[in-house]
């Protein structure tokens, strides 16, 4: 859901095997920041299937700010992979142009083999993310919307699923888009207040030790159906949610509000929650200068409902799965 701003780079032939010794164009990617760039390789497998390579950072402000003993690989992180490996498909194999908005409308995640996401801890991280694309939409030559299936391939192993639904809107197109649905032009991030309205929950509840990866404020448990209230306040100048200027709160950035909201509804200890499923539906995009309001309801077994509303609307409504890990051995330092 963010516009890339820079040149087209030249595509380089792919390794036979995933490389890992550089970041790939962050252009690529959408990004504007180097180390916010993870994917290292990528390779064409066959007509519809691809593969790319991904490193994960040792000492992230954000991806690598969590407290889960035995410490896994942060499934926002792991999220941020598959967004950056379809992105990477969509570039360099289905002609999408570097003009393009990519507007995410529905994505699934689980993760089913926790064992594999431990980190290593001595050593970075290094996986493949397997993309396999369908049900593209085309006018001409122009990609409309695809499905992108992603498989994390970790050690070998097969360690979760990933399935993207997005659509493609040029630049003009997608400017005129916004105006017509707002009314007037949206405002960017960096024009924004930076300072917080709401007292934000305590890192510890929701999994986090940073306060300002905290996008959670004023909690209210109402009662009733409801296990806990919220209002969203995602910091606009939050090196990763905000890598560069955004006219909307990007879906990344609620993934983690819902992730949040579900650890904080699970109940402590939040350093064995694990968040190993997300659904999630985007309505409409979520405008930076009106309040959203975030609420959970249980679903089923170890799930969450997270809905967020906004001018009276429900405009993206999530659906988290949360499992609780073992308590690690006294000697466990968590692989970090």
């Amino acid at each position: 859901m963010t516009i890339a701003e820079q040149e087209r780079p030249d595509a380089a032939p792919a390794a036979a095997e995933p490389a890992y010794r550089r970041s790939m164009d962050r252009a690529l990617v959408h990004r504007r920041a180097i180390m916010e760039v993870f994917v290292t390789d990528a390779a064409r497998l066959g007509d519809e299937t691809f593969a790319v390579a991904v490193q994960a950072p040792r000492a992230h402000s954000y991806y690598n700010d969590h407290t889960q003993r035995p410490g896994l690989l942060d499934p926002l992180f792991l999220l941020e992979a598959a967004r950056q490996a379809v992105t990477v498909v969509a570039h360099q194999w289905l002609g999408v142009s570097y003009d393009t908005s990519f507007l995410i409308s529905d994505w699934t995640t689980e993760f089913t083999d926790l064992s594999a996401l431990r980190t290593r801890g001595d050593v970075p991280d290094e996986f493949v993310v397997e993309v396999t694309t369908r049900d593209l939409k085309r006018r001409g030559t122009r990609l409309l919307a695809a499905t992108l299936e992603c498989v994390f391939v970790v050690g070998g192993r097969h360690a979760g699923t990933s399935v993207i639904v997005a659509g493609y809107l040029s630049r003009d197109g997608y400017q005129a888009h916004r105006e017509k649905s707002r009314g007037n032009v949206p405002p960017l991030s960096s024009d924004m207040p930076c300072d917080r309205v709401g007292a934000p929950v305590a890192p510890g509840l929701v999994g986090r030790e940073r306060t300002g990866n905290v996008v959670l404020t004023d909690v209210a448990h109402p009662g009733g159906p409801e296990l806990l209230r919220a209002s969203l306040e995602v910091p606009v100048q939050h090196p990763a949610m905000y890598d560069h200027p955004l006219d909307h709160v990007p879906a990344m950035a609620l993934m983690e509000a819902a992730r949040q909201a579900a650890v904080l509804a699970a109940g402590a200890p939040a350093e064995r929650r694990y968040a190993y499923a997300f659904g999630a539906t985007f309505s409409r995009f979520v405008e930076l200068d009106s309040p959203v309001t975030v609420a959970v309801t249980p679903s089923d077994d170890e799930r969450f409902t997270v809905d967020f509303r906004q001018d009276g609307a429900s405009v993206c409504t999530a659906t988290v799965g949360v499992a609780g890990l073992p308590a690690p051995p006294a000697t466990d330092t968590g692989g970090r």
